[in-house]
């Protein structure tokens, strides 16, 4: 038995919330002329609209803004210590809208968890010792909160549709606005720490791996 579950980084993401972002100003052109993203990025989603905004680029990166969010995502992993293009992105984006009414941040990613049967042991390892030996719970899927020292680590085991031997963790260290540009920016730059902190999270709330 490993002292430990096998981690594989599937996604990152950062996550910035505001009283208003303004999704019309969000495209290709806007990002190149104002240095947030290479010249030679090619997009290949480019949505425009008062309401939602997208731009999609073929190296996998995603930007997506509403009224109330920001969302930047990038394919990750497997390693789990690789670091991310987009945590730079999002400084950049910050320091050069700096009067966004901002308020919080995120830091996610979403970890993949091979196991032979993740459904009995999400139930073994988290539900009580009668529940494990009832035949009739199939599964669970936990959720849980931990304090990760100024800001808030929030863990959530779901299923992954067409690999039934896996777990995916979706992970979101949450820090909490209002936040100015300084206070963002030094959120992002913690994502080596986060992501050490979640990494010892997983291993503790999933356990040794199983064979």
């Amino acid at each position: 038995m490993s002292e430990k579950p096998r981690l594989a980084l599937r996604s990152v993401s950062v996550v910035v919330t505001a009283e208003f972002h303004n999704p019309s100003i969000l495209n290709p052109d806007f990002l190149v002329s104002r240095e947030i993203v290479p010249s030679d990025w090619a997009a290949v989603e480019v949505l425009t609209t008062p309401a939602l905004s997208v731009v999609r680029y073929d190296n996998g990166v995603a930007w997506t803004v509403n009224p109330s969010q920001l969302t930047i995502t990038q394919p990750a992993g497997p390693a789990f210590e690789e670091d991310c293009e987009i945590h730079q992105l999002t400084q950049s984006y910050l320091a050069k809208l700096p009067h966004v009414p901002y308020r919080a941040l995120g830091l996610n990613c979403d970890v993949v968890i091979p196991e032979s049967e993740p459904a009995r042991r999400l139930v073994d390892r988290f539900g009580m010792r009668w529940l494990g030996a009832e035949a009739t719970v199939l599964e669970m899927t936990p959720k849980f909160a931990l304090d990760a020292g100024g800001a808030i680590c929030f863990i959530a085991f779901q299923e992954v549709g067409d690999q039934p031997a896996e777990r995916v963790a979706a992970c979101n260290v949450h820090h909490p606005g209002p936040l100015d540009v300084d206070g963002l920016c030094g959120a992002v730059r913690s994502w080596p720490e986060r992501r050490n902190f979640v990494a010892k999270a997983l291993t503790m709330l999933w356990g040794p791996e199983s064979t």
